[in-house]
């Protein structure tokens, strides 16, 4: 009887032990607010504030991946409150693939970002850090994606995650990657775009924020995605930086996004 006591209790352990949504986002926002504490500190000069902003974000980041790995409700969850902690979270429209994306506070003007990619995986969910390898754009920055954009490849579902980069005040950079999801894993470096230098996982281009900086929308959005055609647009830019109203367009023909001629 005790033996069967212990064993009902080992198969109950992660249903007593498991934690709401709610509980996960106070843990989440506590975690937020003291990389917002430590980025903001201008205290005791003994203590190093840049140490213990690293410690803050490692704390969270370790955080969200073991929740969005081992908690299935939290793919779908609003996550409002930790979102107020400039969190940023973007969910594709199927609801398998979301990705947060946050401002490390570890730089200057230029701003490093860190994201956590959590996406469904059959009937469980998995999570892994997004880390952009070199020598796509500038691996050292990250991006910060505030969109997904989905299209159908046969009874596959590719998704272009839309996102920008922050080198400095005026230089900021745009781009979308292909991720997929295949057999259980992310496919982080998915060739979905031809272009001239042949199939790549990304497109983007680099831009002064300033040419830009009139328009209200926040983040300036400069890529364009029509669900219904299929046809991904991105801005003519000058060599100087100048955003111009002409577009680049780019029509998916069922494999990969060409350019139109």
């Amino acid at each position: 009887m005790r033996s069967l006591l212990c064993f009902a209790l080992v198969l109950l352990a992660p249903v007593l032990y498991a934690k709401t949504p709610q509980a996960i986002e106070q843990e989440l926002v506590r975690d937020a607010r003291r990389v917002t504490y430590w980025a903001e500190y201008d205290g005791d000069a003994r203590l190093s504030a840049i140490d213990s902003l690293a410690r803050a974000g490692e704390r969270l980041r370790e955080h969200l991946l073991h929740y969005t790995a081992t908690e299935p409700a939290t793919l779908s969850y609003a996550f409002t409150a930790l979102q107020r902690e400039h969190i940023g979270i973007s969910t594709a429209a199927d609801g398998r693939l979301r990705i947060y994306s946050w401002d490390t506070q570890e730089g200057g003007t230029m701003h490093y970002f860190e994201n956590v990619v959590q996406f469904r995986a059959g009937s469980k969910v998995a999570s892994r850090r997004l880390i952009i390898p070199k020598p796509d754009d500038n691996p050292d920055a990250g991006h910060s994606y505030f969109d997904i954009f989905a299209v159908q490849r046969g009874t596959q579902t590719c998704y272009l995650a839309y996102g920008q980069a922050t080198y400095s005040t005026s230089l900021s950079y745009q781009h979308v990657k292909a991720l997929t999801i295949e057999n259980g894993q992310l496919n982080t470096d998915a060739k979905l775009i031809r272009t001239a230098s042949g199939l790549r996982n990304t497109l983007g281009f680099e831009f002064d924020f300033f040419s830009v900086v009139d328009r209200p929308d926040r983040p300036v959005r400069l890529i364009g995605y029509d669900a219904r055609t299929r046809e991904l647009t991105i801005p003519v830019v000058w060599a100087n930086g100048k955003v111009t109203d002409k577009r680049i367009r780019y029509m998916f023909d069922g494999t990969v996004f060409a350019k139109a001629k």
